[in-house]
């Protein structure tokens, strides 16, 4: 029979064809046609329910050319399969699944990844428990089959912790003291299998605990510990209950806590002797209690409340530090440091006696209402002398900076006995404070206490400041301010009449806290400005901003209309010249009254007036009688960019009718063949004409910005140097806006001849010759600086 079935026993040939034979007519195989033709073995699988369960079947069949036909799973009870995994005719991939909808349903899938492959049953019920078969079958090998015992597991629902008289520990047992008793019950409630219930403190298993009640439903447990001792602080008693190993524990914790007594209380470092000139600090430690004592200090029998009292605790220890200064009388007193627990009422203590030499002691501070981190200009300070003395001080008095301090009313500035009192302090009042008593022992001082003086920052230089700059000028602004705290912030601010706006921070650094450099670089005429510079710090803002006013920088130009007359002050007579100021080149400028000769002198010094810009020269009459015929009265503005072209002062009569003949010969020779001037002056007009039509016309787009020139410079062929100016057009005229009243009307050309010799005549109102007119200038002259 063997050989003619391949190796096959008649039993396995007959199941196989039976169980084809079923498949192929039923669509299924009843259970009890194969319970007595296969062995089935036994696995046991616990879930917990709720949760998932694996039922273990070995699919892999015996060779490798073999392969699995379907897998049926059966409860032990029924004779129909509740989940299929059917191969035939299709791939392993594509097995057809089917769940019986009134046994697992969707709970159930057949899980081929793993080994051995399982039917995975999710939210495991309690009516899932039960035996179940897996049959396999296989395309030649015989049939398998498997039984798997399915138990599922209920854990505890409640678990309870609580004393003797039924209140939850809610985690703590007690406070306890020591070697009181204590009493825990642990009530446990549902399971299945019923839960086991045992005790531990400190993970320590406890074999001797008593079973109240066990009825299968309920557990009550107790453990009685008597008389504990201090090594139970913090001990933690655990109740645990367990019923399956697929789920932690489920346990209730509690912890003791204990009051405890003091163990010890000592003064560390007893002094042997107190010097009443420098403060003393002592220290007393208590070890033990809990909680933690309270450390109080007296002196003979009543309590210290004097110095400065100061604690560090922790669970069980408490150090108590007082920092005193001894006075005279405290001499042979005795001072004792105890230690109480709040809660027991039990104390310790411990003393010593204290020997104080017989001498002035002074003790300076500032007002106890005050904060010395935050005095503020403004503020009212005062400081307080406490003076310990036997026998009794009979001077007092107070220093600032080793300078003693006086009283002043005025300057609010008190003294009474022992207290010194400042009034509306200032920074000038921050220093070092200090007082000094005598008695008939001797002087003795206090200790320095400094006073500081915060205040918000202000200018650490005159303000505002005057920069004058060209375009395209690198400046560095450097802004300086004190202030306390010197922690200070800046900030930059531009304006113009037209526009104001905060400057980047990128485009200023600091310079060491109370310093900060802007780099600025005028790119045009709307650049010209003032720059506000102003710092914060924790006390405040700036009131008042360092102001730096940015001007383009340059020579100032000639004064105006100018005219002169005679004045009498007094009995002394007085040649006053009145001017109108010309544009000041950006910078503060003056002005000068000068006779020009072989060596310039200045005979009077001006300014130009804040509102009308009028300056006004005066010189003596004697002092113009010093004249010489080469001298010549000439205005000039000056500025730190040089000084503006001279306005000659002619036809002038300052002297009396008796000498008109012999001024008029002077004015003759002080201008040197007057028709040879102006025929020299002709001259030049006509070669700086001559130039000009020689000059090609051209247009240069960097000077295009700027205001085109009326100036061209000749040199002759004795080496000097002219140069011919002319008049702008009436429509180009470019007056000044910081000049009122500034009039449009050209002026006049002029010639300034500069010789060889480096001397340089200015001569104004020069006609042209007569019938000539000049030709307009050239669009390409570059203009002269």
């Amino acid at each position: 029979m063997e050989s003619r079935f391949g190796g096959k026993s008649v039993m396995a040939v007959m199941a196989a064809f039976v169980i084809n034979f079923s498949v192929c007519h039923t669509g299924w195989v009843d259970e009890q046609e194969l319970v007595d033709f296969v062995p089935v073995s036994t696995v046991d699988v616990e879930a917990v329910v709720g949760r998932r369960a694996s039922l273990p079947c070995d699919i892999e069949p015996d060779t490798k050319e073999d392969r699995v036909y379907m897998v049926l799973w059966f409860r032990h009870s029924g004779g129909k399969p509740l989940y299929s995994f059917d191969v035939r005719g299709r791939s392993f991939n594509k097995a057809l699944h089917w769940s019986d909808p009134l046994a697992f349903g969707r709970r159930a899938y057949f899980v081929t990844m793993s080994q051995p492959s399982s039917l995975t049953v999710e939210a495991v019920q309690l009516d899932d428990e039960g035996l179940y078969r897996c049959r396999v079958d296989f395309k030649n090998s015989p049939t398998r089959n498997f039984q798997i015992r399915l138990a599922v597991v209920v854990p505890p629902h409640q678990l309870l912790l609580y004393d003797e008289a039924g209140r939850d520990v809610a985690g703590v047992v007690g406070p306890l003291e020591e070697g009181s008793n204590f009493t825990l019950l642990c009530e446990l409630r549902g399971g299945r299998p019923q839960p086991t219930l045992s005790w531990l403190i400190n993970n320590t298993t406890v074999e001797d605990h008593t079973v109240l009640q066990d009825d299968g439903k309920v557990i009550v447990s107790r453990v009685s510990v008597r008389g504990v001792d201090r090594s139970w602080l913090n001990t933690t008693v655990k109740c645990r209950a367990t019923n399956t190993a697929l789920l932690t524990p489920h346990e209730r914790s509690a912890r003791v806590e204990m009051h405890l007594r003091s163990t010890s209380v000592q003064i560390v470092h007893k002094p042997a002797q107190m010097s009443s000139d420098s403060e003393l600090t002592i220290s007393c430690v208590a070890h033990g209690s809990r909680p933690p004592a309270q450390i109080t200090w007296f002196k003979d029998n009543r309590k210290y409340t004097r110095g400065k009292h100061t604690e560090f605790v922790n669970e069980t220890t408490t150090v108590a530090q007082l920092t005193m200064l001894p006075q005279p009388e405290d001499d042979g007193a005795t001072m004792r440091c105890r230690a109480d627990n709040p809660v027991l009422r039990t104390g310790m203590e411990d003393q010593f006696r204290m020997v104080v030499p017989d001498r002035p002691v002074l003790a300076m501070s500032l007002g106890s209402t005050l904060n010395a981190n935050d005095i503020k200009e403004g503020d009212d300070v005062y400081f307080e002398c406490n003076i310990r003395a036997n026998p009794k001080e009979h001077r007092i008095s107070w220093y600032h900076n080793e300078q003693q301090v006086s009283q002043n009313m005025s300057s609010g500035v008190f003294i009474s006995t022992k207290s010194l009192v400042l009034q509306r302090v200032t920074r000038r009042d921050s220093g070092l404070y200090s007082c000094r008593a005598a008695n008939q022992m001797g002087e003795a001082s206090s200790q320095a206490v400094y006073l500081r003086v915060q205040y918000a920052p202000v200018c650490a230089h005159p303000s505002p400041v005057l920069i004058g700059a060209r375009l395209d000028e690198p400046l560095r602004v450097r802004c300086s301010v004190t202030a306390d705290p010197a922690e200070v912030a800046f900030y930059w601010q531009f304006n113009n009449s037209g526009e104001s706006f905060q400057v980047s921070p990128a485009r200023y650094v600091s310079m060491g806290g109370t310093t900060s450099e802007l780099r600025y670089r005028a790119a045009s005429e709307r650049d010209y400005g003032a720059l506000l510079c102003q710092a914060t710090n924790a006390v405040g803002k700036q009131a008042r901003p360092c102001v730096f006013q940015i001007v383009p920088a340059a020579r100032p130009s000639p004064p105006r209309n100018c005219t002169a007359s005679r004045a009498l002050r007094g009995p002394e007579a007085l040649l006053s010249v009145r001017c109108v100021a010309g544009y000041d080149g950006g910078l503060t400028q003056h002005f000068t009254l000068e006779a020009v000769g072989d060596e310039s002198r200045v005979l009077a010094n001006g300014s130009a007036g804040v509102n009308d810009l009028v300056v006004w020269l005066n010189v003596t009459w004697s002092l113009l009688e010093t004249l010489t015929d080469e001298e010549v009265l000439a205005v000039v503005a000056r500025n730190k960019k040089g000084a503006s072209d001279p306005v000659l002062l002619k036809d002038l009569v300052f002297r009396d009718a008796a000498k008109r003949t012999e001024g008029t010969s002077r004015a003759s020779t002080r201008f040197p063949a007057a028709a040879a001037l102006a025929a020299l002056a002709a001259v030049l007009t006509a070669a700086g004409a001559i130039v000009v039509l020689a000059l090609r016309k051209r247009s240069d787009p960097s000077t295009q910005s700027k205001r085109p020139s009326q100036s061209v410079v000749q040199v002759d062929a004795q080496g000097r140097r002219y140069l011919i100016a002319y008049p702008a057009p009436a429509d180009k005229l470019d007056p000044k806006p910081d000049i009122l009243g500034a009039k449009t009307e050209p002026d006049p050309p002029r010639v300034v001849l500069e010789s060889s010799d480096s001397k340089t005549y200015s001569i104004r109102e020069v006609k042209p010759l007569e019938g000539y007119s000049p030709p307009p200038p050239p669009d390409d002259v570059v203009p002269q600086r």
